[in-house]
């Protein structure tokens, strides 16, 4: 038993890791065709989603736990997962990190702009699929690949997700950091400078510069091109910029 517990965790561990690819998947194609341009959809930079991840796993967990339960308990827990999920995930995004990154508010039967009905319907239908196709599929997928493989993948992955999160809670930290900084540029009437336009006052050849978009603002694509809804935080600070750098932007996060 002992030495069974940490390869059944490892097996749990890649099925995440694959839900949480699928979910890439999706989230990308449905952002993709509501944007009409290619999306990388995502917290992490890398192809995978995790709200996704562990929204399987809480199935898989659920089903194997509680399947003895009546149906109609099994059923409304499973389907009320996602949804509580999202919930609790939008509470901590906003309580750690101070951002809003989905707003529903648009949405009709939302809550708090944090859950609505239209997600949730579509929550049930991936439950569904999740605990009927996807989890037997995986599972047995996974069981295939022996201990050796299953090791080695779940030590790559666990470096990746590591790596990547930390990239990525940098990114986010470093959005909300520049975000403060325009605010009080925007508060006190200044002007957002560049060398750029140090060299061009200076020289009086601004036409002749090739101008490029600062490394501190390229920063800030990144989680925008994640969570669109922090483009309009960002545009309510634009007047701060040089009209240059306000067409390049917006060239840059659409619409």
């Amino acid at each position: 038993m002992y030495q069974a517990l940490p390869d059944e965790l490892l097996k749990y561990f890649l099925y995440f890791s694959f839900s949480a690819f699928l979910g890439w998947i999706l989230e990308s194609t449905y952002r993709s065709i509501k944007e009409k341009h290619l999306a990388n959809a995502g917290f992490l930079s890398g192809p995978f989603v995790p709200i996704y991840g562990f929204g399987a796993l809480i199935i898989a967990i659920i089903g194997r736990f509680l399947g003895n339960l009546s149906p109609v308990l099994f059923w409304t827990g499973l389907i009320l997962s996602p949804t509580i999920l999202e919930y609790l995930v939008a509470v901590l995004m906003e309580t750690f990190f101070g951002l809003t990154l989905w707003d529903y508010r648009h949405e009709i039967l939302n809550l708090q702009g944090r859950i609505c009905l239209k997600f949730s319907i579509y929550w049930t239908i991936l439950v569904v699929f999740a605990n009927k196709i996807l989890e037997p599929w995986a599972f047995s997928k996974i069981a295939s690949l022996g201990p050796y493989l299953t090791h080695f993948f779940s030590g790559a992955l666990l470096m990746y997700f590591i790596m990547d999160t930390i990239h990525s809670v940098r990114a986010v930290f470093n959005f909300k950091a520049v975000m403060a900084d325009l605010q009080k540029l925007l508060e006190s009437g200044g002007k957002f400078l560049t060398s750029f336009d140090l060299i061009s006052n200076a020289l009086g050849t601004a036409e002749g510069l090739k101008q490029k978009l600062p490394q501190e603002l390229k920063r800030l694509l990144k989680p925008i091109r994640a969570f669109p809804v922090l483009r309009e935080e960002l545009r309510s600070r634009f007047s701060v910029f040089p009209e240059w750098i306000r067409e390049q932007l917006e060239k840059r996060i659409g619409k």
